[in-house]
């Protein structure tokens, strides 16, 4: 997407044309206006009037054309445009605000009830505009209500209520929808197609079934070919990875919803309220609905704008939060800015959106995921590391599998999974990756892991835990750090990854060095010994002989003694989705190093 900024007279000054994904997180310190830009944003959906309008001032006679905060690449205006506040309104109680959505409801009907009886009154006539029919409609209210009244009342004036512009549209609005006149209309086909605004605060779950349910028992047509919301969360759930499942029962009675029960999945646990839910866990539900009523009412809005979503969430639920976000940005093309000021949310986020608000220069500028994290811990990287540990514990209670590897980063990750793909596919990968933020997170994670209560070892006894490194100075000084590991050496062998182990259900391993001589002499001297910290190995390297690779990713250089050393030069994250187009062959230094984390799981 494209963001236009101009000057607000205040933190924000022009910027006009910054590309961006599709998907932007947005961090900064407090007061650097990244609140204020969501805002404007959404308060100019429609175009900057004001600069436009000084532009027609300035030159009449040039052609001026409206600038937009948000537009696609080819330049197209995007102006549906959501703003959520912070937290999702995720503390509200939501058995509290479906009782008042229902009697709030209740009392809108009821207000227009007078009318619709008097509405038969004008029935069939023709009129030549809408003020016209509002005037019949008000005097004919009157003059009824005047005729039965004057002997009650011994010539006191009535109190006679007039319907405005806006309700006579909203009862014509419904006859359409209900294929009804105007004087036919009910509370029940009232209830079936109120409109929910697409607002998280005003969002009742309860009541989005329930109008499905009495449009499938009195509008079947409406419903046919249409999944019922309740298959749909459960899907959407399902896919991002989501514990809890609805369960729907109809109410017995039309006019009032019945309570919709959760499930939670792994242990079939049922007659979960939204109360008892965390306020992590309701976040979730919360943006998940948003999305099906998104959906449900027709289209997606082009535009949202997330003010720190992740306020009240519990880290273990941030990297679903983000799973949630992309799913949608992937599959529905939505544009999204998410602004936060979480570690662990900028961790689990990609690479490429993170973007960092600069008081200085009043606009957005690419950040580099590690920096960012540093910056929003303010250099403590503990606290990142207790968010990362969160984060990483749910996705280990979230897989099936036995076996974790643990990167030190993403690109670790991804160039693991195509190298997998490449040499063994159709054959599912038998563990998951777990990238983490570098090579002494990882370290910390493995050398805590035997920390009661809340250790990764001691939480997990049933899984497999390896941590792999690179060969290079963090990362042997990493796998080195022998807390927890002491002398358990189960692999001594270089080119086979060496590998230390806790004894019982975790290891650390280098990479394994490549039958490459340029990419060996970096690692091994004389006599099978390696330079241990002194080495230059990372993962780049065993792609080191694919063709043009050398010069395109490496750089030369004289070591000690005059050696020729090869060391990796450009960007990880274009270089890790580039290997696609790679041959099998190009992967077999991997080999090793997956017949090693085999070895271990005690696959074949």
């Amino acid at each position: 997407m494209i963001i236009n900024i101009v000057d607000n007279g205040s933190i924000l000054k022009e910027k006009l044309q910054l590309i961006t994904p599709n998907f932007v997180v947005l961090t900064g310190e407090n007061g650097s206006g990244k609140t204020q830009l969501l805002q404007f944003i959404e308060a100019s959906a429609n175009g900057y009037e004001q600069k436009y309008n000084q532009e027609i001032m300035i030159n009449p006679s040039k052609e001026t054309k409206m600038l937009y905060p948000i537009t696609d690449n080819l330049g197209k205006k995007l102006s549906n445009i959501i703003y959520l506040f912070p937290g999702l309104g995720n503390n509200n109680n939501f058995q509290q605000v479906e009782n008042k959505s229902i009697e709030y409801i209740k009392q809108q009907w009821n207000a227009l009830i007078p009318f619709i009886k008097a509405s038969i009154l004008i029935k069939g006539k023709k009129f030549n505009n809408e003020e016209e029919e509002l005037r019949a409609l008000n005097l004919a209210i009157k003059e009824f209500l005047e005729s039965v009244t004057s002997n009650l009342l011994n010539g006191s004036q009535v109190n006679v209520p007039s319907i405005t512009l806006r309700q006579l549209n909203e009862l014509k609005d419904l006859s359409t929808k209900s294929n009804k006149s105007i004087d036919e209309l009910t509370y029940i086909d009232f209830l079936i197609f109120y409109e929910i605004k697409t607002d998280i605060f005003s969002f009742t779950i309860n009541l989005l079934f329930h109008q499905f349910h009495l449009k499938q028992k009195y509008y079947p047509d409406l419903t046919s070919n249409i999944t019922p919301p309740w298959e749909v969360f459960n899907r959407i759930s399902q896919n991002v990875k989501f514990k809890y499942k609805v369960e729907y029962n109809p109410p017995s009675q039309d006019e009032y919803p019945s309570i919709v029960n959760l499930i939670y999945d792994e242990k079939d646990t049922k007659d979960i309220t939204f109360d008892t839910l965390s306020s992590g866990e309701k976040t979730i539900i919360t943006l998940i609905f948003y999305l099906y009523h998104s959906l449900n009412n027709g289209q997606f809005p082009e535009v949202i704008l997330f003010d720190e979503p992740d306020s009240h969430l519990h880290p273990s639920f941030k990297k679903l939060l983000i799973s949630t976000i992309t799913n949608l940005v992937e599959k529905e093309n939505v544009k999204i800015i998410m602004t936060t000021h979480s570690p662990s949310t900028i961790a689990f986020s990609p690479e490429e959106s993170v973007y960092r608000m600069d008081r200085s220069l009043g606009y957005p500028i690419k950040e580099n995921k590690k920096n960012a994290i540093q910056d929003l811990s303010n250099g403590m990287i503990s606290i990142a590391i207790e968010d990362g540990n969160l984060g990483i514990e749910y996705t280990l209670k979230s897989t099936e599998k036995n076996t974790i590897l643990f990167t030190e980063g993403i690109t670790d990750k991804i160039i693991l999974q195509t190298a997998w793909q490449k040499l063994y596919s159709p054959i599912e990968m038998p563990f998951i990756i777990q990238e983490c933020f570098c090579a002494s997170f990882l370290a910390n994670l493995f050398n805590n892991g035997n920390t009661k209560p809340d250790g990764i070892f001691v939480v997990n006894p049933d899984k497999k835990m390896i941590a792999l490194f690179d060969f290079d100075r963090a990362g042997y000084n990493s796998w080195n750090s022998n807390k927890n590991f002491g002398e358990k050496m189960i692999e001594t062998h270089p080119n086979k990854c060496l590998t230390v182990s806790n004894g019982r259900n975790a290891y650390k391993m280098l990479l394994p060095v490549p039958n490459i001589p340029a990419i060996q002499r970096q690692v091994i001297g004389e006599g099978k010994k390696t330079f241990k910290s002194e080495s230059i190995l990372t993962i780049e390297h065993l792609l080191f002989n694919v063709p043009r690779f050398e010069k395109k990713y490496f750089k030369k250089y004289a070591g000690a003694g005059g050696a020729q050393l090869f060391e990796f030069e450009g960007d990880k994250r274009k270089f890790s989705q580039n290997l696609q187009k790679l041959e099998k062959k190009d992967f077999n230094e991997f080999i090793p190093l997956f017949d090693k984390i085999k070895e271990i799981s005690g696959i074949s």
